[in-house]
């Protein structure tokens, strides 16, 4: 004992050497006592198991005074304890349990060296949270009173009794005097027995442990007696007394004596702090963990704390707890922390920080963060109407939250009309009503369902957001269901106007066609036309008198009569246009055809072409065919590379194979021609082959030059290849073109000659941005005479393109190297080119066109001279309504390698649809056919067209209705409300009935015309009403009317804030059968008007601004009676945001 007690006396003499050495500023440091008899009173815990859980809780410590009023506040006490044990059976063990204790208590002088609470005067009581309750606390023993007193020598003595536990303290008590300064100091219990009540059956001593407790209530300071004078030594040697006496068990520690010495703040702690897990960005609306090695360079440390100080409206989740360090020890410790959606993005700093027992700040280091952008938008239908008639405007508002931290660029789109601006910035953390409006028909006769929908595009993030709704529109008038089923026919009256420089001649045609089903299994279908009188100058207006019938059973036979074109070969004969047959039959793998056909509208093309072909599927990807065709040639006069001759005749036998699958296609023709003046072949082939992002694709025709098809003379090849890759397209290729058709005269001329190789590259920004780069090098031939052009050049192409569903614009342009060949000079010129095209949509209504062009070129004509042209063109696309539609377009001029073309200088259309009947169409066109110049013609022309059906089978039976209309409240009229069924309109009589006759069976749908209803009043019923029409049978069906009610309601925020908020909100009023909704005011205020008496429920749907700084009650019940007023009211308050975690989802570092 004797032994155990040199060595704390040794140590204490070293600190008290060390402390007269500290710096004299700053702090108060007490010194040890040189007596032992203040002293911590022990008492031994009885009737509690050694297993028994003791926590220490909350501590409340408020202001104290003493019997002088002298006011004291007890800032913080704190308890240790170790892991030592003393009891009365281990007297033997003291000294190995004093050298245990060598390091515990240098810690303790280390923190008394540099931390004291001091009792100062306070006028406001304070509450100090000294340590975190338990979990459990009900079943812990509790300290009730803990009493700090004076004795002899003036030190502050701290007792932990029980509530119902006399004390008695030994030694003379003095009271501390009014003027005198006290400093208790941190209090630490190196061991602590605790005497408490326990139900358990056994007693026992149970020592407080390392992570032991208690929990105490409340800690008194209280003086007994009041002196005037005191006395306190200043000197002696300090030591601890260790007093054990054989009945007690008491441990007691010396408390410290009241001593003022100076030391400087920091002066004994150095931590360094180092983040070793930091992300290089930080998402939003997220948690995430950084990682922070503590190193104490200091001697060894209790009582510290890691601690956050984040940007306002984060959220710290938790943070490791690190409390002691030894010398050079080093911590990790977790943060973890969570950052709000609305975080601006961009670098933001935070300070981690070191604090001691007293909360005060020893070491920071600030980190910075890199927070990541955050482009979430919600789209979402706040407001669609359940129904509404016919004519009536649809109107729906749709919401678009940004959940992002940054102000985004939006376009709106929508199908419906969008109220406001169509391109819009959106704040953060903020929403933007969008309200739709939608037009209905009022002529519509049947129920249908009309979609709303808003896509929204996010310019900043290139994201696509969308929301739909739909609204049921039911018709004033149901239109009546036709018992028969019916042919389609249309019977129309044709004027045709012609104008040139010479001639001037007008005709009038008829025409009757019909084209549909002849029976409901849609088994046989007919279409045909007949078209007449014969005129000759009807040939010019492209028309002509045509007599024709296409018939077809199912999908095995078809059968054309009368006027037709048959091309069944692509390198046979040419399509003639001409009276015949052909018929096409499906007999399971193969298909037959054979045709006739006898030209009779122009003179130099009237011999009758026939033949026959079989086509035969091998798989579903491949099939081959062979056809024989037989006719007579003729003279065109308008290409010199065609050798005609009216005498030559005989006949084409061509072979074709087709296959195709995913990623393959190939079609090919090997044709040869036997006349009775030569024998020549032909040969056709296409293939496209793809490799994933490559693809090819090629073809090759040949045509030899006595052969007696549609082509002759001819050699043309292409070939491409093309890699696409995300937003790039890369393709080269090359192609020559020296084909010789047999052509209409009338519609076209000879082609032109023409060689390219090329090579290009494209890129697409996004779905509306794109440009593109090609390079080639060609050559170019005018195949008509006199020569306009013939022309080689190389040179860069360049184009930019922008789409949207409103506007498109495209710009391109050329810059090249031209050689005129018609000319003697060899020299290449610089030429350009830049064209540049442009639509916009104003509405569903109205779209205008319009391009100009410039090419400064040397390429037409002989004399090698650059010249200017300048072209423009402009359109109108005007739809009046659904039935009056116009489109007009102007061409200033084209160019000379177009001359093989026909020209459209003006061009008009109008279409007028007065009914489903009735149809007026006017067409006008002021052009140049192909192969003139300066020749410009007008062509006008009118129609008139009546639709309507041929019954061909009767397909429904008919009932009725026997109704009846009444009222409970017999002062509202029930004489002459309108009915409404399947077309058929009826008005009540005195007594409220009617009678629906002919409706057809099944069901039915029954409205009642509103505007016949007498004021504020409404049936009881939801409208439509259905019944169901049996046959030979009369339906009963009553409607009952009622007055309607109105409902007055405001948005309650209460404690008199309504001025502070925007309260403007939609809300809903519904039942099982009606709803209703209505929008409030900015003061929360709203009605419903003529509502059907019932029971509803109300709800809020939301506000429009800061829905989600309000909690809503949306439970409220509204009982609406018939003819009276209404009024309700909806509470919401602010409400405190909470934030829940998953667990499932938190990985450190992230």
């Amino acid at each position: 004992m004797k032994k155990a007690l040199k060595y704390i006396y040794f140590l204490f003499i070293i600190f008290q050497g060390c402390a007269k050495d500290m710096p004299h500023d700053d702090f108060d440091v007490l010194r040890l006592s040189n007596e032992a008899e203040n002293s911590i009173e022990l008492h031994p815990i009885k009737n509690i198991n050694s297993t028994d859980s003791i926590s220490f809780g909350l501590i409340e410590l408020g202001e104290v005074t003493n019997e002088g009023k002298k006011k004291f506040t007890v800032s913080q006490i704190e308890l240790k304890s170790d892991s030592i044990y003393i009891g009365n059976n281990e007297l033997n063990k003291m000294d190995m349990v004093l050298t245990k204790k060598y390091d515990t208590l240098l810690n303790i002088i280390n923190a008394v060296a540099t931390r004291v609470v001091d009792i100062k005067e306070k006028n406001n009581k304070t509450k100090i949270i000294g340590f975190s309750p338990v979990k459990n606390t009900n079943a812990l023993p509790e300290v009730k009173k803990a009493t700090l007193i004076s004795s002899k020598s003036n030190y502050g003595e701290l007792k932990l009794v029980s509530q119902n536990e006399n004390f008695n303290t030994d030694g003379t008590k003095q009271d501390i005097m009014n003027n005198e300064e006290v400093v208790i100091p941190t209090v630490i219990l190196d061991e602590v027995l605790i005497k408490a009540t326990s139900k358990k059956a056994n007693s026992s001593n149970l020592m407080i442990k390392n992570k032991d407790s208690v929990k105490v209530t409340s800690i008194v300071l209280k003086s007994e007696q009041q002196k005037t004078n005191s006395t306190r030594s200043e000197s002696s040697t300090d030591s601890i007394k260790i007093i054990n006496t054989e009945n007690s068990n008491k441990v007691l520690l010396n408390v410290l004596e009241k001593n003022k010495l100076k030391v400087k703040e920091n002066s004994v702690y150095n931590f360094n702090l180092k983040v070793l897990s930091k992300n290089k960005r930080y998402e939003v609306n997220k948690r995430h963990t950084l990682l922070v090695e503590v190193e104490n360079e200091s001697a060894e440390t209790s009582f510290v704390k890691l601690d956050v100080l984040f940007p306002e409206g984060w959220s710290i989740i938790s943070v490791s707890t690190i409390n002691s360090f030894k010398k050079n020890e080093k911590k990790i410790a977790y943060i973890s922390f969570y950052i709000p959606s609305n975080t601006k993005p961009g670098k933001i700093p935070a300070t981690i920080e070191i604090k001691d027992v007293y909360s005060k700040t020893i070491q920071s280091v600030e980190v910075m963060f890199n927070v990541a952008e955050n482009y979430d938008l919600d789209v979402y239908n706040i407001y669609t109407p359940q129904n509404l008639r016919a004519g009536e405007l649809i109107r729906t508002a749709y919401a678009i939250k940004n959940n992002g931290n940054i102000e985004q660029k939006i376009n709106l789109k929508s199908k419906n009309i969008i109220d406001g601006e169509n391109i819009l910035n959106i704040a953060p953390d903020s929403t933007i009503i969008v309200n739709l409006t939608q037009k209905t028909d009022a002529k519509t006769y049947y129920f249908r369902s009309i979609g709303t929908g808003l896509e929204v595009y996010s310019n900043t993030s290139g994201e696509t957001y969308r929301s739909y709704n739909s609204v049921e529109v039911f018709p004033s008038k149901i239109k009546q269901k036709d018992a028969f089923f019916r042919y389609p026919v249309r019977a129309s009256l044709y004027y045709n106007s012609y104008t040139n420089k010479k001639d001037h001649f007008s005709t009038m045609s008829a025409e009757v066609s019909g084209d549909g089903y002849l029976d409901l299994d849609k088994n046989h279908y007919l279409n045909f036309i007949i078209r007449g009188p014969k005129q000759e100058n009807l040939k010019r207006f492209g028309v002509a008198d045509q007599y024709s019938l296409i018939y077809k059973y199912k999908d095995e036979t078809i059968l054309y009569l009368g006027d037709h074109s048959y091309e069944i070969d692509r390198l046979g004969f040419n399509s003639r246009y001409g009276m015949g047959f052909r018929l096409i039959q499906n007999v399971k793998n193969w298909t037959l055809s054979a045709f006739y056909s006898k030209p009779r509208l122009y003179k130099f093309n009237s011999e009758p072409i026939y033949g026959v072909k079989a086509d035969y599927y091998v798989t579903d990807s491949l099939s081959t065919g062979v056809s024989l065709t037989r006719s007579k040639g003729f003279s065109q006069f308008t290409n010199q590379n065609i050798n005609e001759n009216p005498n030559e005749e005989g006949q084409i036998l061509t072979f074709n194979v087709d296959y195709r699958n995913r990623n393959t296609l190939i079609k090919g023709e090997s044709s040869v021609s036997l006349t009775n003046e030569n024998i020549d072949v032909a040969n056709y082939i296409n293939l496209t082959q793809k490799f994933k992002n490559l693809t090819y694709n090629g073809s090759l025709t040949i045509a030899g030059k006595n052969y007696f098809g549609t082509l002759t003379n001819s050699f043309q090849y292409t070939n491409n290849l093309n890699y696409a890759v995300n937003k790039w397209n890369f393709g080269l290729g090359q192609s020559l073109y020296k084909v010789n058709q047999r052509l209409d005269p009338l519609f076209y001329a000879a082609e032109p000659y023409f060689e390219n190789y090329y090579g290009y590259v494209g890129y697409r920004f996004n779905q509306y941005h794109k440009v593109n780069f090609r390079f080639d090098r060609r050559e170019r031939e005018d195949k008509l005479e006199p020569k306009n052009y013939h022309y080689k050049e190389y040179g860069l192409n360049y184009s930019y393109s922008y789409s949207s569903n409103t506007f498109f614009a495209n710009f391109n342009g050329r810059i090249a190297k031209t050689r005129n060949l018609l000319s003697d000079f060899a020299d290449y010129n610089n030429t350009y080119a830049h064209n540049l095209s442009m639509s916009y949509r104003f509405s569903n209504s109205l779209r205008l066109r319009g391009n100009i062009n410039h090419n400064y070129s040397n390429r037409y004509g002989s004399s090698n001279t650059n010249l200017n042209y300048v072209r423009y063109s402009a359109g109108v696309n005007y739809n009046f309504s659904n039935n009056l539609r116009l489109n007009t377009t102007y061409n200033s001029g084209f160019s000379p390698e177009d001359t093989y073309l026909k020209r459209d200088y003006i061009s008009a259309n109008l279409m007028a649809k007065l009914n489903k009947n009735h149809l007026f169409e006017v067409r006008s066109n002021y052009f140049e056919t192909p192969g003139t110049v300066n020749k410009k013609e007008l062509l006008v022309y009118g129609k008139y067209t009546y639709s309507f059906g041929v019954p061909i089978k009767k397909i429904a039976e008919q009932g009725g209705i026997d109704g009846y209309v009444f009222s409970l409240d017999k002062t509202i009229d029930i004489k002459k409300i309108k009915i409404i069924a399947e077309g058929k309109t009826v008005l009540t009589d005195k007594n409220g009935k009617f009678e629906l006759n002919n409706l057809s069976l099944g069901k039915n749908y029954i409205l009642i015309d509103e505007s016949t209803l007498p004021i504020d009043v409404v049936a009881s019923t939801k409208i439509p009403f259905e019944v169901k029409i049996e046959e030979g049978n009369k339906v009963q069906l009553d409607i009952e009317l009622v007055r309607s009610t109105r409902i007055y309601g405001i948005i309650d925020l209460g404690n008199n804030q309504l001025n502070k908020y925007n309260l403007q909100g939609y809300i809903k009023l519904e039942n099982d059968n009606f709803t209703y909704y209505t929008e409030s005011n900015s003061k929360g205020e709203f009605q419903f008007k003529k509502i059907v008496p019932g029971t509803y429920k109300l709800t809020l749907i939301r506000l429009r601004e800061n829905n989600k700084l309000f909690d809503i009650e949306n439970n409220v019940q509204v009982i609406a009676k018939a003819g009276e007023k209404s009024d309700v009211k909806v509470n919401v308050k602010i409400k405190t945001r909470k934030i829940k975690f998953n667990n499932k989802n938190f990985k450190v570092g992230q």
